[in-house]
């Protein structure tokens, strides 16, 4: 058939096939926010079905909690290709009935950004949207664009207008980006979904790790905090990771996104939410050097996503469904045994010692232990959104832990060879971003590829009731657990603290309900805003310094002034030190002579070169 033909053929054809669209047009303009509302408008792909659902998620990955994404759409109107307006109807919170969807050419809303959001039940931070025009949108793409019940799985291009010299961070394909519009598109919603993008003139770095590139993107109203600042901080933990991975990582290209706040966040809270390209940051604007730590201990953890979900995952997550989501039970895989990855690396690695590392689990066993330690791991994992909120932030804790244990196990009955790190390879070999593991058969896989006693483990400590015996499993890696032990220092008198404001870089006491002896006769008050210890200014940076100084060098009898600022006024207060009973719990070290075996698991375990 020669072209003439092929033209001649298309013209004979009906036209409602030459005109079927197999994928969404998205259309934003950030140059057009008006009273923190953005207008979106979607070309829709070609539906058969007269009546369908246009849907906003309920919820989202990674977030375990029920957010109602559909609350901030407003003016939802549905036209067919002549420009009538078909009939819309609000079913729920989340979902819209569009009658005469045969002939719809697109949908039209305007979003509300959740940031400056005065609804209740606030978003997140990092799992909201910011439109703050002229200099910050922040487009978690699942609060601002919807779908078609059933078309999911089509493409998605994003057309996004924008400010002069601003820059669209993201991890997403860039189709085509010029100076006032950028062309986007993902595979599917659930990519789309996964690609957050932050729009702001630009401040970005780059890192290559293994075949990955890494970019890094950062919003910092008064110019704190850098991209180069964060490449720097996090330079060595990724790379310590690539080598933890293999090398090969599963991503091209991953996105850091950090937004600062000037102030405190509306929600009061502070952190990320992992998606499988990307990390979304929150917190608020402090001094570089007081964020650092935190930057490395989230992206430690973040980053280890690429491997649980994207290439380790349940049904659930695979087939998500974002209007009535099915929980799966292993969370403790999920977001334990990717943060205790996040620690366990940095030992491996040299980034800390044995000692710390030992630290860190030790600090997690005294948090796990504010928690429900008989409920069952698998049956709060379910029910998450719902009944076992108030436990869901064990998994971080004790989810860590069986992900240690399961690590000393495997090392042990492997001589060293076999670990949670070669687990996650084989398991990632085995399934894939493109396959997913059976909820319920997922124990029994990793038995096949383990051992007898890692699958008693998981029946018994994670699906069962019955509290870990932290002792026993740490004893087979040579290290001693003491579940609690006495002592006697001298403290600042135990008040809590909390930080008065990210502005003033000032500590305050928050409560006096835990003082100590030394603590009521120094006659802090709550609301005390400290100044200076021994004439030492007290700052968000110094104050650790100084009171690790009075727990090591300070003798009983010798005078302690402290300085507070109360009801604006500058008070003295002052007293003798004195010693105080302190009991620590969960204290963990490395035995001085274990066995040849607890020896052998122990090094392969911590990367300990003798």
């Amino acid at each position: 058939m020669n072209k003439k033909q092929i033209l001649l053929a298309l013209a004979c054809l009906p036209l409602g096939l030459m005109a079927q669209r197999n994928h969404y047009e998205i259309y934003m303009n950030l140059d057009n926010v008006v009273d923190d509302k953005l207008k979106v408008e979607i070309l829709t792909p070609t539906i058969a079905a007269d009546t369908i659902e246009f849907q906003m998620p309920k919820i989202v990955p990674g977030t375990y909690s029920i957010y109602d994404f559909g609350r901030f759409l407003s003016d939802v109107h549905a036209y067919d290709k002549e420009g009538n307006e078909l009939a819309v109807t609000n079913l729920s919170t989340n979902r819209w009935q569009i009658v005469g969807a045969s002939n719809m050419e697109k949908i039209s809303y305007w979003v509300e950004d959740t940031y400056d959001s005065e609804q209740e039940n606030r978003i997140f931070e990092p799992a909201g949207t910011n439109f703050e025009e002229g200099k910050n949108y922040l487009l978690n793409n699942f609060g601002i664009v919807g779908y078609l019940e059933n078309h999911q799985k089509l493409p998605f291009y994003l057309n996004i207008g924008k400010p002069a010299g601003f820059y669209g961070a993201t991890a997403m394909k860039m189709v085509n980006e010029g100076a006032k519009k950028d062309r986007l598109m993902a595979e599917n919603y659930f990519d789309l979904h996964d690609m957050p993008i932050m729009y702001t003139k630009p401040d970005t770095a780059t890192l290559n790790i293994g075949n990955t590139e890494v970019l890094v993107s950062v919003y910092s109203p008064k110019g704190l905090l850098s991209a180069e600042f964060v490449k720097n901080e996090v330079d060595a933990i990724m790379h310590a990771q690539e080598k933890y991975l293999g090398g090969e990582l599963p991503v091209d290209k991953y996105a850091i996104l950090i937004y600062l706040f000037d102030g405190f966040a509306p929600s009061g809270s502070a952190g990320a939410l992992e998606h499988s390209y990307s990390t979304v940051f929150a917190f608020p604007e402090l001094k570089p050097e007081m964020l650092a730590g935190s930057i490395r201990d989230v992206t430690a953890h973040e980053f280890f996503h690429i491997v649980t979900p994207l290439t380790i995952h349940s049904e659930h997550i695979h087939d998500y469904n974002f209007i009535e989501p099915q929980m799966s039970q292993h969370l403790w895989l999920y977001e334990g045994v990717t943060e205790y990855s996040a620690q366990l690396v940095q030992v491996k690695y040299n980034l800390f010692t044995p000692d710390k590392f030992l630290e860190v689990m030790s600090s997690k066993m005294k948090s796990a232990a504010r928690y429900n330690d008989t409920l069952p791991f698998t049956e709060m994992s379910k029910g998450a959104l719902d009944e076992y909120a108030p436990q869901y932030g064990n998994v971080y804790q004790k989810g860590a832990l069986i992900g240690m244990c399961l690590d000393i196990i495997m090392r042990e009955k492997s001589e060293g060879k076999y670990g949670i790190q070669e687990l996650l390879s084989d398991l990632s070999e085995k399934y894939g971003k493109d396959a997913a593991f059976e909820d319920e058969s997922l124990f029994e896989e990793i038995e096949k590829l383990t051992y007898p006693e890692v699958g008693e483990f998981l029946r018994t400590y994670v699906a069962g009731s019955k509290p870990i015996d932290y002792g026993s499993i740490l004893a087979k890696a040579g290290v001693d657990f003491k579940a609690e032990v006495n002592s006697k220092e001298i403290t600042l008198g135990n008040p809590e603290l909390t930080i008065l404001d990210p502005n003033s870089n000032r500590i305050a006491i928050g409560s006096t309900m835990r003082l100590n002896r030394f603590g009521r006769e120094l006659g802090y008050k709550e609301g005390d805003e400290l100044v200076s210890i021994n004439k030492k200014e007290v700052t968000l940076e110094t104050a650790m310094e100084i009171m690790q100084d009075i727990k090591q060098n300070y003798k009983p009898g010798k005078k302690l002034k402290v300085v507070v600022k109360r009801d604006g006024k500058e008070v003295t207060l002052k007293a003798k030190a004195t010693e105080v009973e302190v009991k620590d719990t969960f204290v963990l070290s490395l035995k001085p002579n274990p066995t040849e075996q607890e020896l052998t698991t122990r090094n392969s375990w911590l990367n300990i070169k003798e």
